[in-house]
């Protein structure tokens, strides 16, 4: 890049970051207005809607059951996504593993409001609408795919001669499975966690789909909060998430658990 290039490029840059940024930070500045109606830009600042989202007491139990659900889910994907992936692994190369990656991604491609519509029907036919069944099936099949082509991409790398080393000097399957197999999937069990708890956690359409009132969602709380009532109270309550997630994404850098995100695709 020449000299020339160089502020435009980072203008441009600047300008698409600002663009991108420039909702949340409406929303932050909003959340600490001292009135019930949004200005800009904010004459006083105070944290009078922080302190009543908290005395309000509505987001508390859906916050927490969508933080149980995003965990409960991301686990159970997991489960499903290594011997999968591990599956594909024996046949790569093949028609058949290519159809089977395939039909396993496809909630990436399907729109959320076709598979909310799609378990609607079946849960009303099963009488498991507004069941914590019913939200645990619903995020495990949304996340799937994330946790799925993540630990694809390891499973893809693995070595043979590893497991055939371990096989030689006696180790059972268990065990090779455990001492080799596992550890060589880590990265793409852990980046694809990272990313399976975060689109649960803040999944709205298919929640709203499957539930009514007992089991709502934090995301379904905040939307049925808003549309009754028009005041600061969902900007705080969306801010404090949004500090929350900063929080938790420089521990887990501090951690070192976010250097395998974005690992390259498998072939």
């Amino acid at each position: 890049m020449n000299s020339r290039s160089s502020p435009i490029m980072l203008t441009v840059v600047s300008l698409i970051y600002a663009f991108l940024l420039a909702p949340l930070i409406v929303v932050i500045l909003f959340s600490f207005s001292n009135r019930s109606y949004f200005t800009f830009p904010p004459t006083e600042f105070s944290l009078r809607w922080y302190k009543a989202a908290w005395e309000l007491g509505t987001f508390g139990g859906p916050m927490l059951r969508s933080v149980l659900l995003a965990i409960g889910s991301t686990i159970l994907a997991g489960a499903f996504a290594v011997p999968a992936a591990l599956a594909i692994r024996r046949i790569r190369g093949t028609r058949l593993a290519r159809v089977i990656e395939f039909v396993l991604l496809t909630p990436l491609v399907v729109p959320a409001l076709i598979i909310g519509i799609a378990l609607l029907y079946y849960f009303l036919h099963f009488n498991l609408i507004d069941t914590l069944s019913a939200l645990v099936v619903s995020h495990t099949l949304l996340v799937f795919p994330f946790m799925f082509r993540a630990i694809l991409v390891s499973a893809m790398e693995i070595k043979p001669h590893l497991e055939e080393a371990s096989e030689i000097l006696g180790a059972p399957p268990l065990r090779t499975f455990f001492s080799v197999v596992l550890p060589s999937l880590a990265p793409g069990i852990t980046s694809g966690a990272i990313f399976a708890f975060i689109v649960s956690f803040d999944q709205f359409t298919i929640s709203l789909f499957v539930t009514q009132s007992e089991q709502v969602t934090l995301p379904v709380a905040l939307y049925r909060y808003v549309y009754d009532v028009n005041d600061p109270v969902a900007a705080a309550v969306s801010s404090s998430l949004v500090l929350f997630g900063l929080v938790f994404a420089i521990v887990l850098q501090k951690a070192g658990l976010l250097k395998h995100v974005g690992g390259r695709g498998a072939g």
